[in-house]
């Protein structure tokens, strides 16, 4: 009941198209409930007593009813469907809102099949119950309450022995809504099992093929298709006995009336129009009875798709803006670790421990170590992509979780290690962190990172449309538009996660010969494993399993004979012989 009263709650605001449609819905309901009525007079009146004027008027009275029927049919039909079709708007967008400011551990934990499944399965399964479920409840319960009433006026044995079945045919549907709806929630989310495992296989669909994984993935994908075709068939199968078991007990229901009625015609108690009406009037309430398993059906659906949807909405963001933050625009660019211990959610390992560092306003700071020793999680703390477990990160003197979030981030900028490209026009995407930049602008960015020629080049220029995640680029040219992307904000503290790891030597130096301008008068943090990137830094922390081992500038290091110089004899010293042929 919770859960079907948060998801009205979603129907408030139309709550006038809702009041309109079921009053279209009462009326197609009286029309309905007068024809039997009219039957009667046409057989009694006319047909027993031989009357055509009773006959043609009682016919064109059923002509009149049908057709101011059809119309508020009409109605309703559209008022529900509008209805369904608002909630299901407002819910898909309200889950969409909430996921753009979920924080990250909350991606880390969620799988992206599962979410998707949420926004379409799920939210379908709620639109279809307001449009024809939540209708039919109340046109069921209404049809019910009138035509006993009516049974009990024409004659109340015959009612009683009518409604005899009617205990049986409401419990049986009330207990196969109780045990439908565990079946079908397992049903939604081995659903989203599968969608998460098909967009995995479209979204790495080259790793596939270059390792020839064709067979296993489609033997997986079988595997996840098998298990949503079992919970289906459990569903089905209680589904399948529940209708059957209802059709037998209203044809039961029919016969006992046509039974003891006709005797009753037999007897004069009853005339044949009151029978026929009588047995109208049943098979009317027959369809209430029958449709109230459905509408259990529906309602269990809607009940296990509302579970997933709120189970979503209910994470509150843990990193958010406390309501009196402070807004510092602009950022000077002093970033400092006050004794920083971090570990992920739902991990024991910590991945930073005890780090301190400050790096000044201007300054180039290259993080260094294998992988997992910390520089990503380093730079996640900056822009509060997470939370520190204990100790301080202050930007300009200010604890990043007294600032505001937004205000902070836009004067970030940042080149993740996986270019991720958004499916719209190059231009968009350089412009994406600042959508009112001008095209001189754009350019100007993209001249900087190297990208301008080769996007001249292609068929529509900077109007060209990329594909999904920039499908139609090299790693190199996806690499370079997305330091565009980010020079083009003019951030206060840069970002680059491994950012020219994608690009061969020549690219390589002829972009850091850009960066190397474009980084003056801002914070630098480069995670990178290229030794020009470390000579031209001003603090290099060497890194291993979460702690800072060492730091300093790149000859100091090397004096010292320590891990850095270790690292730079089995790793970058073939860099700098390749450099010294190439000059």
């Amino acid at each position: 009941m919770r859960v079907i009263l948060r998801i009205f709650s979603y129907i408030r605001p139309y709550w006038k198209y809702t009041l309109a449609g079921y009053i279209a819905l009462l009326i197609s309901i009286g029309m309905q409930m007068s024809i039997p009525r009219l039957v009667e007079y046409v057989i009694d009146g006319g047909l027993v007593q031989d009357s055509t004027r009773v006959l043609t008027i009682g016919v064109l009275a059923i002509v009149a009813v049908g057709l101011t029927q059809g119309v508020f049919t009409y109605l309703r039909s559209f008022m529900f469907q509008f209805l369904a079709e608002q909630v299901g708007y407002d819910i898909r967008n309200h889950l969409y809102r909430h996921l753009q400011f979920s924080t990250f551990s909350f991606f880390d934990r969620a799988h992206t099949g599962q979410l998707m499944s949420r926004g379409t399965e799920d939210i379908n399964s709620i639109r279809r119950f307001l449009m024809f479920s939540m209708r039919m409840l109340v046109q069921s319960f209404g049809m019910l309450l009138v035509i006993t009433i009516i049974l009990l006026t024409i004659n109340w044995q015959l009612a009683l022995l009518s409604l005899a079945l009617m205990p049986v045919l409401v419990v049986t549907a009330l207990h196969f809504g109780q045990t439908i709806r565990p079946l079908y929630l397992a049903v939604q989310q081995q659903f989203g099992v599968m969608t998460t495992r098909m967009q995995e296989n479209l979204a790495g669909t080259r790793v596939v093929r270059s390792f020839a994984q064709e067979d296993r993935e489609i033997e997986e994908f079988d595997h996840e298709l098998e298990l949503l075709y079992d919970r289906n068939i459990d569903a089905i199968k209680k589904s399948a006995f529940y209708f059957p078991f209802m059709t037998v007990l209203s044809t039961l229901s029919i016969a006992m009336i046509l039974w003891y009625g006709g005797r009753l015609v037999v007897a004069g108690d009853l005339t044949v129009g009151q029978l026929t009406a009588f047995y109208l009037y049943l098979a009317m309430l027959q369809m209430p009875a029958r449709v109230l398993g459905f509408v259990v059906n529906s309602a269990a659906r809607a009940i296990a798709s509302g579970e997933r949807i709120f189970e979503v909405l209910d994470q509150k963001p843990s990193i958010r803006s406390k309501p009196d933050a402070t807004v510092l625009d602009p950022i000077e660019g002093r970033v400092e670790f006050q004794n920083v211990w971090f570990r992920y959610p739902e991990t024991d390992e910590y991945a930073l421990k005890d780090i301190s560092f400050v790096a000044e306003p201007n300054q180039r700071v290259a993080l260094l170590g294998t992988t997992g020793a910390g520089k990503s999680s380093i730079t996640a703390m900056i822009p509060r992509f997470y939370d520190v477990t204990s100790g301080r990160v202050l930007i300009d003197g200010h604890n990043v979780k007294d600032l505001d979030l937004p205000t902070l981030r836009r004067q970030i900028g940042i080149v993740l290690q996986d270019t991720f490209l958004f499916s719209v026009t190059i231009k968009e995407n350089i412009a994406y962190g600042r959508m009112d930049a001008t095209d001189e602008e754009v350019i100007a960015a993209a001249k900087a990172a190297r990208a301008h020629d080769f996007i001249l080049e292609m068929s529509e220029g900077y109007d060209t449309v990329i594909g999904e995640r920039g499908v139609s680029l090299s790693g190199g040219q996806k690499q370079r538009i997305a330091i565009a992307r980010g020079l083009l904000m003019a951030p206060s503290i840069l970002i680059l996660d491994d950012a020219t790891s994608n690009v061969d030597t020549e690219t390589e130096f002829a972009i850091q010969a850009a960066l190397a301008e474009l980084m003056k008068g801002r914070t630098t943090f480069v995670i990178a494993h290229r030794l020009l990137t470390l000579k031209s830094a001003d603090q290099i922390l060497v890194m291993d399993d979460g702690e800072i081992i060492e730091r300093g500038k790149h000859d100091d290091l090397l004096r010292r004979g320590g891990a850095y110089a270790r690292i730079y004899d089995l790793q970058l010293k073939e860099q700098e012989e390749v450099a010294s042929i190439g000059d």
